[in-house]
């Protein structure tokens, strides 16, 4: 470490470690800028290299002398004496930073080692230092100072001294009293150290010595402030060198003056001698220090270097020292710290021609809000480490949120991230134009820093992931068809999707999760302004978020004010879940700044030392209160009026302090903005104001185009207005350097005024987008318009126009598929038409509240749907200009949870349509007609319906849309009924031809012949299903065409296949953007997992994540249906749940018995029978005969038979027998002509649950075993494992004990395989109550190891070696 040291009775030269070498500092700076030495003839004092190894001894020196200082007595012996020659004095001890050998001995110290011959510019890197090392730039940078000191003589000796009890040492020096720790001997201090560093930054030249004569004479005239009988000061350093010519002429500079304290006041004696010293010697002492310092600025060091070594030497005239005089070390010390630190701001000579023409610039970083900054950069740290992290910045407006924001984002750009900042905008136009933009971004970054590999590698997986879907995100992200190649226009458009805003909201988080594996490097989503987002834009940031870590490689950062943040916003939602979700937040609150963070941002901006700037920043700060955007405007302000200025000849800022304080600014920013704004150009203001008009930011194009059609100067007074800080000129863009600004530059428009520029700019912006087909255009033109408002247009037919303007645009929007600014075109739209619009602009209207109904329903909006809805029934002129609207209505009662009402609009729409269905039908009638239809089918082929005609007559066809929505509503509410719609669907197909609906209908009767035992010809017409949608279906279908399909499908293929269609369905379905189905395909799903046996931390996982998603989709029907095959997967891994869910919750009949027969299920395998009992009732007593939840039927008829036949052999009850042998032909049905894979196993365990029951003993073992070796061989590890269990329970009441052990045992094994940490402790307990230790029975069980009772076995082998040899027949 650099320190003084205190070398003893050694001598310099020598060392006391074989590392180090000690070098008197005088011949160090010969060495250093020795010619011969150096090889370079033009180094100099001001190379860089030597300035920055200077200021490493200055900063070591300064700080040891301050450091002694404030340790009062303890450090009186580190204070060097007055007297001393200090620059003789100084040593610099040198460690050897590479090969240490060589430097332990005084005779190699001769050779001093040379400079660096280099012309290398020293930078921030070079300078940058702790206090415990100092390189020097020798060759190959071997060297490193760790110490520079004063010789032992130049200390104070305290074995002589006495400590008083003041705590300070009053030391004696040549009978003299004096106190080392007084002000004057501080200022002395200072003062000698300043010619120390005259001479060091020099290279070696003295300081002049008129100028020590000078200020010794005037110094001496002046008495000690703590003398009280006698005092003095001590002598000043010698100029000259302890070796060199004169020295026996060294000057006596010190004074003695004795005072009688009993006749007159010792201050007044003191103001008196210091007034009559200060005429006569201060104009001299500062031109010579004047001319001292000049002769420092003439062999090229730095101003600010210089101006530091002024201010030192300037301190000895006291009270008559300039104002910027250092008073004490310690300023100093951090003086020089900040020249080392950031020699860019605090060292370097300011760009006198750049701020010359430029003035004041605030883009620079400037370091403020440390504490937080650092905070967002260990958040960043973990995002990139893989943690799940959001950031979110709040405060007050002109807090500085977005600028600790960019100094982040610069942070990461350095440290190799991607950094894409969106700002929101209170002023809308065009739809996606603030997240859009970000993404776009991100696509210019990645072709600028790729190569073509990583290009096509991201262009594929791309394709592979969206397919033709991805010219939807084409439309919306223009830059991503510079990375696929990918002609838009080859693409068929694709109609009647779902839902077009959940659509694109998929493809976006498929495009997030496809850039994340195909770049290592973390993106980070920049969000400025949140509280002005869209919705759009909020739900697919929070599907973002919530997205699992591994598909993502995100840190978001969040800007926004919170007094305009309500509890109701949807960011406080977001913010809500993420704990739920594992999301790491890291919450920072700016408010305005205190004083010492105004002091160092202003010392930032004006490159100078927060000493220096003080007064300055206190009177900013009282000003302003401490608002960064305040404090900012207000310096340019300064430097505008010329109150703060470059002084050319300092090359610094100057200020007038008096002026500034008499200064009168308004409390309020924006008012103090629209004062600053009056006083510029005319010219300027009007660019401003209509720049204002259209948000923060506007791109150049733009404005050359509305300078073009406006006959307005726009672009040189922006330019200007730029210079001035008013605006930003980005790349593309102009903004507003704040938001506030633009407020102010709008609030300047008179508001009589506004509505009439509004429609003036609208209006000529429409003729150019109509012009150029400019969408972007068309956009901005409308929400000019618009905020015009109909007041602004008197004219009938005027009006029209602009609500037909708002109708293209809201298509345009839709076509985007953003609704929530398509909703606000076309409500736009709906409020230019006059009153008497529904007659004198019917097609006008009617096609503009249809378009408003539809964003309503995808929005969500079912109020305001509701309204306009009523308003196209009341004025429509027939069923069909209503039909589509009464669909939209059914659909948004059915998301309401409003079924009833859904399926009674459906119904009273088929009855005007001439398609009444009846009232109430009974199954054997239903069961009648499904045969009759399936009898009429069996004479068509495949082939020919696939050709058959299309329909074409209109009201067939709504009535087909009509049926299709019915389908799944009346299932939940009607179940009886349903079948109806489905055979009339089918019908009228035969009867009228094809439709894009009628896959529904095949669909649904494939279900319905799956119920009946028809299971060939179920799994028929569900492929039929499917290829119909294939050639020639509606996307509005797909959902429900592949959820049906996928349930007949169990019937007849094996239950894990099928399970891989609905994985794969889910994205094919979301691509729809239909969330319905999606939701369904994941509950199933989900389900599927469960009753095949994976592994059941797997089953929770993707059930926790499908619950998250049902949720935050708000689709209870799903949710509520998934939340008990949740807890029972939680139950049997052993883990605590609390049950949220009770039948008050539940939305339909089926959702009560998947309760039911879960709590039956859970009750039957932890062998909990009062339970089991009293949900097997409840179960029975509500259960429906499913045909759409086939998957979820065929589990509730193997455990719903499994638990009659025990309840049986508990109560003899004969109903519940017959209730088994029921649910188990049931499965014989399945089994014998389905699927041997999913239904044997569950046949055979049944049939010998049955023969137990019927005391067959003999039978129900080879069922047992039958079962066994059948779920092995399909992979049913779970079903497994219930038939080991149910066996060894059957044994065990037959009293074969052996075989009874050894199939609990085997049973254990399986369940540990399975997960069922719950289910292993339920089989240990009875293992252990029933048999005692299982030791005592190994002898009678050899074929499995009795460890994995206590130590559960993975793999199972033992059991299945067992009954490999056991030849399985069908009984």
């Amino acid at each position: 470490m650099v320190q003084f040291l205190n070398l003893g009775r050694g001598k310099l030269g020598q060392t006391t470690n074989a590392s180090a070498m000690t070098i008197p500092l005088r011949e160090w700076i010969k060495g250093a800028l020795d010619p011969e030495r150096v090889g370079n003839s033009s180094f100099s004092a001001a190379s860089p290299q030597y300035v920055a190894s200077c200021l490493r001894v200055a900063v070591c020196l300064s700080r040891q002398i301050s450091d002694a200082e404030e340790f009062s007595n303890e450090g009186l012996w580190l204070l060097p004496i007055d007297n001393a020659d200090w620059a003789g004095s100084v040593a610099v001890k040198l460690t050897q930073v590479g090969d240490i050998d060589g430097y332990g001995n005084a005779a190699e110290i001769e050779q001093l080692p040379r400079v660096h011959s280099t012309t290398h510019d020293a930078s921030a890197g070079d300078l940058k230092t702790n206090s415990s090392a100092s390189l020097v730039h020798f060759p190959s940078d071997t060297c490193e100072i760790v110490a520079a000191s004063l010789h032992n003589d130049c200390f104070h000796n305290v074995d002589s001294a006495e400590i008083s009890t003041e705590g300070h040492a009053d030391v004696t020096s040549r009978g003299v009293s004096f106190d080392p720790l007084s002000s004057d001997m501080k200022l002395q201090r200072i003062f000698s150290l300043g010619l120390v560093f005259y001479e060091l930054f020099s290279g070696g030249k003295l300081p002049p010595p008129q100028l020590t004569l000078a200020l010794s004479e005037y110094i001496a005239a002046r008495p000690a402030e703590a003398a009280k009988e006698t005092g003095t000061l001590g002598s000043l350093p010698n100029d000259e060198t302890n070796e060199g010519p004169g020295r026996s002429e060294q000057l006596n500079i010190s004074a003695t003056l004795k005072i009688d304290t009993d006749e007159e006041d010792v201050y007044e004696i003191s103001d008196r001698y210091h007034a009559e010293g200060a005429r006569k010697k201060l104009p001299e002492c500062q031109s010579l220090l004047k001319s001292s310092i000049e002769s420092l600025k003439r062999l090229g060091l730095p101003y600010p270097l210089c101006d530091l070594i002024h201010n030192m030497l300037d301190c000895i005239n006291g009270e008559l020292s300039g104002e910027e005089s250092y008073t004490k070390m310690s300023d100093i010390t951090l003086d020089l710290q900040l020249m080392i630190d950031e020699p860019m701001k605090f060292l370097h000579d300011l760009d006198l021609v750049h701020l010359s023409s430029r003035g004041l610039q605030l883009t620079g970083n400037l370091s403020i809000r440390d504490e937080e900054f650092a905070s967002l950069q260990c958040a960043y740290r973990r995002a990139v480490s893989g943690s799940s992290e959001v950031a979110i910045i709040s405060g007050g407006s002109g807090t500085g949120k977005s600028s600790l924001a960019v100094r982040v984002g610069e942070f990461i750009i350095a440290n190799g991230g991607v950094f894409l900042s969106v700002k929101f905008q209170q002023m809308r136009g065009n739809p996606f134009s603030a997240l859009m933009s970000a993404f776009n971004e991100y696509c210019n970054v990645f072709m600028a820093v790729k190569d073509s590999v990583w290009v096509k590698l991201l262009s594929s997986r791309l394709h592979d992931a969206l397919g033709q879907d991805v010219h939807h995100l084409i439309k919306v992200i223009p830059k991503l068809s510079d990375i696929i190649d990918c002609d838009t226009t080859r693409f068929a458009p694709q109609h009647g999707c779902v839902n077009e805003l959940k659509k694109i909201q998929y493809l976006l988080l498929r495009f997030v999760e496809v850039i994340s594996s195909c770049s290592k490097e973390t993106v980070t989503l920049c969000l400025d302004d949140i509280q002005w987002a869209d919705a759009f834009s909020m739900s697919v940031l929070e599907q973002i978020i919530m997205m699992p870590q591994e598909d993502k490689r995100l840190f978001i950062i969040g800007c926004y004010r919170d007094d305009e943040i309500q509890d109701c916003h949807p960011i406080k939602t977001v913010i809500g879940n993420f704990n739920e979700y594992g999301i790491r937040l890291t919450m920072i609150q700016l408010d305005c700044m205190d004083k010492a963070t105004v002091n160092k941002m202003i010392s930032d901006i004006l490159c100078l030392s927060p000493r220096i700037v003080k007064s300055l920043s206190d009177i900013v700060y009282h000003k302003t209160k401490g608002n960064l955007l305040f404090v900012s405007q207000l310096l340019m302000s300064l430097n505008r009026d010329g109150l703060l200025n470059l002084s050319l000849s300092r090359r610094r800022w100057m200020w007038d302090e008096e002026q500034i304080q008499a200064r009168k600014l308004p409390d309020d920013v924006a008012t103090f903005f629209s004062i600053c704004i009056s006083h510029l150009p005319s010219e300027v203001q009007i660019a401003l104001e209509v720049l204002s008009c259209f948000g923060a930011s506007v791109a150049c194009e733009f404005i050359a185009i509305l300078e073009s059609k406006l006959k307005l100067k726009l672009v040189k007074p922006l330019d200007w207005a730029s210079s001035e800080g008013f605006v930003c000129k980005l790349a593309e863009n102009y903004e507003f350097s704040h938001d506030r600004i633009q407020e102010a530059a709008y609030g300047m428009i008179e508001k009589d005024l506004r509505c009439h520029l509004h429609l003036h700019y609208g209006m000529r912006l429409v003729e150019v987008s109509l012009e150029t087909e400019n969408d972007n255009m068309l956009f901005t033109a409308v929400s000019q318009i618009n905020l015009a408002g109909p007041s602004a247009v008197t004219d009938s037919v005027e009006a029209a126009v602009m609500a037909g303007h708002n109708l293209v645009a809201g298509k345009k929007a839709m076509a985007l598929s953003d609704f929530s600014s398509a909703a606000s075109f076309f409500d736009s739209g709906v409020s230019f038409l006059k009153e008497i619009h529904w007659r004198n602009h019917y097609k006008l209207s009617l096609e503009l509240f249809e378009y408003a109904v539809k964003c309503s329903l995808v929005l969500g909006d079912h109020l305001r749907l509701t309204a306009l809805s009523l308003q196209i029934f009341k004025h429509a002129h027939c069923l069909e200009d209503r039909f589509n609207t009464l669909l939209l209505v059914m659909s948004s009662l059915a998301y309401s949870s409003k079924i009833s009402q859904s399926v009674k609009t459906g119904l009273s729409i088929l009855a005007k349509l001439g398609h009444k269905l009846p009232n109430q039908c009974t199954r054997d009638e239903i069961i009648f007609h499904i045969k009759q239809t399936q009898k009429h089918l069996s004479t068509i082929s495949d082939v020919d319906l696939i050709h058959r005609k299309k329909m074409n007559d209109d009201r067939h066809t709504m009535a087909m849309q009509c049926l299709s929505k019915l389908q799944l509503t009346m299932f939940q509410v009607s179940p009886d009924l349903q079948p109806i719609a489905t055979l009339k669907m089918v019908d009228l197909t035969i009867e009228h031809g094809m439709s894009p609906m009628s896959p529904v209908g095949f669909a649904y009767f494939a279900s319905l012949l799956g119920q009946l035992g028809e299971l060939k010809d179920a799994f028929r017409f569900a492929k039929l299903a499917k290829a119909l949608l294939d050639a020639d279906g509606s996307t509005e279908i797909l959902g429900d065409v592949l959820f049906t399909t996928s349930e007949v499908l169990t019937y007849c293929e094996p239950m894990q296949t099928v399970n891989e269609y609905r994985s794969q369905g889910q994205d094919v379905v979301l691509a729809t953007g239909d969330v319905h189905f999606a939701c369904m395909l994941r509950l199933t799903y989900c389900a599927t997992m469960l009753w095949t046996g994976s592994t059941l931390l797997a089953v929770k996982d993707e059930s926790t994540n499908a619950l998250r998603y049902m949720k935050r989709q708000k689709h209870s029907t799903s949710y509520y249906t998934l939340l008990p095959i949740h807890r029972s997967t939680s139950i049997l891994l052993g883990e605590t749940y609390n049950d949220p869910l009770t039948e008050d919750q539940l939305t339909n009949s089926q959702q009560l018995v998947i309760l039911y027969y879960h709590k039956m299920f859970i009750s039957f395998l932890l062998n909990i029978y009062d339970d089991m009992r009293q949900y097997a009732e409840k179960f029975f007593e509500v259960r429906i005969s499913s045909s759409l939840l086939i998957s979820a039927y065929a589990g509730h008829e193997f455990f719903g038979g499994l638990v009659s036949f025990r309840i049986y052999r508990e109560t003899g009850e004969a109903s519940w027998l017959e209730r088994g042998k029921q649910c188990k032909s049931t499965i014989q049905l399945w089994a014998e002509q389905g699927s041997l894979w999913n239904f044997e196993h569950k046949h055979f365990l049944m049939k010998a649950e049955e023969h137990y029951c019927e005391n067959d003993l003999s039978c129900a073992e080879l069922a047992y075993s039958n079962a066994l070796v059948s779920a092995r061989a399909h992979k049913f590890i779970n079903d497994e494992a219930l038939a080991y269990e149910l066996a060894g329970y059957f044994y065990h009441s037959a009293g074969k004990t052996a075989e009874s052990l050894e199939h609990l045992i085997c049973a254990h094994t399986k369940y540990t395989e399975w997960g069922a940490c719950l289910k292993v402790n339920t089989i240990f307990r009875f293992i252990h109550d029933k048999f005692g230790s299982v030791h005592e029975f190994k002898s009678l069980w050899t074929h499995t190891s009795l460890e994995s009772i206590i130590t559960p076995r993975s793999d199972g082998q033992s059991c299945d070696d067992h009954h490999e040899s056991r030849k399985r027949r069908v009984v």
